[in-house]
């Protein structure tokens, strides 16, 4: 019986794990807690300038991203790939790469118990 157990357990394929990217948090930062959303951008939309109090990591679940960040240049984030938006820095625009698709981020907001607010949206240009 044990035999076949074994034999069973060694015909079941384990789901592939492929990593996406490796990102330091600098500052070092104690994190108790994660906060995940989903943010569903309509073609063409941008989410505006803001910045957060914490680290947040943005996956592109869907479509491609036009985005920059703090003092870098525009950067595109394709479909799968990962980007941090550092605690304290100004995230300029994270705007849908596509005038006629919608795009989805997946981020994950790494907080700890002291963090109340998390989201600045800055004052917007008239």
């Amino acid at each position: 019986m044990l035999m076949i157990a074994v034999a069973l357990a060694a015909q079941v394929a384990l789901p592939t794990r492929v990593p996406l990217s490796t990102i330091p948090i600098s500052p070092a930062k104690t994190v108790t807690r994660v906060e995940a959303t989903r943010v569903d951008f309509a073609p063409g939309q941008a989410m505006p300038e803001h910045l957060h109090t914490v680290p947040v990591v943005c996956f592109a679940a869907k479509g491609a991203f036009l985005t920059r960040i703090g003092d870098g240049p525009e950067q595109r984030l394709k479909e799968g790939q990962a980007s941090i938006e550092p605690a304290q820095t100004v995230v300029h625009y994270f705007r849908n790469a596509s005038a006629t698709a919608p795009a989805q981020l997946l981020c994950a907001i790494l907080a700890d118990t002291a963090d109340k607010q998390l989201n600045i949206m800055l004052p917007q240009p008239r």
